[in-house]
């Protein structure tokens, strides 16, 4: 679905569309989409370069980005301005990945409007930026240095530390928005064709994944739960390190008190919840940064299904043609999608583990200071109170230690709710079976080669 709409060809959410290029940006391989929107004949956009598409208003800086992170071994995603032949302009969101001699670049329309007109805006001041660079005599690779020196800060300024950083936020949600719009890989009846068999194993992978999507969600939920929670911490371990400070203060003037070893017991376990209150922040970041990085990498697998879906149901339409090829460029792309993806969900499961042991431990250790803590109160309102350390003053110590009894820890309610979901949540993916789908698709590719 086309339209025009001022100087700007506007694509359906289904248009999904890609490109192959060799490692210096030659294009090998496109799709009807493609060559619909860019206007050019798959005879003219093969062997050329890729930039033949680009538009002026794009910045020089976005590209230096994207290569310097495609040349780290990441993937990249960018919102691409492009020209078409006949002068019309049409934006895209791309995704672009390494393949074993060159790159693949899958395309969607930009839905994420949230994220996409700010970064508009972005581009607008940036390229600016970089035409008056040029005019006071800087060549090429000097205004793209300082273009993607300019992106970079103003992508820090809306709290992304780097390309990277806007591809994992962007891209699950461009992702979720085309499921939302109803894309999905395509059903079509299967038949005795090779390519309906690939079909039919993309609708299964897509399946496969459909619980790591829903998982992932589960994981962001708990997160953005236990950012709520530990934005309050900090009154906790204020109260709970104030309680392991007063028992040391003063104690009994009774020497057959119990006094002095609750006080330890108290000391101890205060000491111990503080701890590792203390470090549910670090491990909080850890958690987030891990799950981010496997919706990224979980949302990029998909995107790749998803495009060797449709594709490969267009061979089936017979509105596709140089199938294999492309296919085995898609079918490539998915099994490197799935090489961080496996040790990241392996992460991701054993830090959500250690952070269940961590929140039982602070329940268990503050609830296990209350009761020890009232009891060393009421042994020193019977007993009277003197002080351990000079110049305390006991009746106020024992005063505001009443009032921090008084108050507990409520807290421990709502952590030991977030404990149980944690321990709830987990991130599953069955690689064996989606890498034998894959290699299922490339046996089917060579039959296709061999005939």
């Amino acid at each position: 679905m086309e339209y025009v709409e001022g100087n700007e060809r506007r694509f359906g959410a289904e248009d999904l569309f890609f490109s192959t290029t060799d490692a210096k940006g030659v294009i090998r391989r496109t799709n009807r989409v493609f060559d619909s929107l860019s206007r050019y004949s798959a005879e003219e956009l093969v062997g050329a370069p890729h930039n033949i598409i680009r538009h002026d208003s794009m910045p020089a800086g976005a590209f230096k980005l994207m290569w310097d992170e495609l040349e780290q071994g990441r993937p990249a995603c960018v919102y691409v301005l492009n020209q078409a032949k006949d002068g019309l302009d049409y934006w895209v969101f791309a995704t672009v990945a390494a393949l074993e001699d060159g790159y693949l670049s899958v395309r969607v329309r930009p839905n994420n409007h949230a994220l996409f007109t700010p970064v508009k805006e972005i581009y607008q001041r940036v390229r600016e930026a970089e035409r008056q660079y040029a005019e006071q005599g800087h060549n090429r690779r000097e205004v793209a240095e300082h273009g993607a020196a300019l992106l970079a800060q103003e992508l820090e300024s809306v709290q992304f530390h780097g390309l990277y950083s806007f591809a994992r936020a962007a891209l699950p949600r461009e992702l979720a928005l085309l499921v939302v719009e109803g894309v999905r890989v395509p059903r079509r009846a299967e038949t005795d064709s090779p390519m309906s068999s690939i079909l039919s194993s993309m609708v299964a992978i897509e399946r496969d994944t459909d619980e790591l999507v829903y998982q992932l969600g589960e994981y962001q939920d708990l997160i953005n739960a236990l950012g709520t929670w530990a934005s309050g911490v900090r009154s906790v371990i204020e109260r709970a390190s104030r309680v392991g400070a007063l028992v040391g203060e003063v104690t009994s003037p009774d020497s057959e008190s119990s006094v002095p070893t609750v006080s330890e017991r108290v000391k101890e376990r205060s000491a111990q919840a503080v701890e590792v209150l203390q470090q549910l922040n670090s491990s909080l970041v850890s958690l987030y940064e891990i799950v981010s990085e496997v919706r990224f990498r979980s949302s990029l697998m998909r995107l790749h299904t998803l495009m060797a879906g449709i594709f490969a149901a267009s061979v089936l339409d017979d509105v596709e043609s140089d199938s294999a090829a492309s296919i085995g460029d898609l079918a490539e792309a998915l099994l490197t999608d799935l090489e961080p993806l496996i040790p990241s969900c392996q992460k991701a499961a054993d830090l959500a583990e250690r952070l269940d042991a961590d929140l039982r431990s602070v329940v268990s250790n503050l609830d296990r200071v209350k009761r020890p803590f009232q009891r060393w109160i009421r042994a020193l309102d019977d007993e009277g109170a003197q002080p351990l350390v000079e110049g305390v003053d006991a009746q106020a110590v024992l005063q505001e230690a009443e009032q921090l009894g008084e108050q507990g820890f409520p807290e421990t309610s709502s952590l030991a709710e977030l404990a149980a979901k944690a321990r709830g949540v987990v991130v599953t993916l069955d690689e064996p079976v989606v890498r034998q789908r894959v290699t299922t698709v490339r046996q089917t590719l060579e039959q296709i080669a061999a005939q």
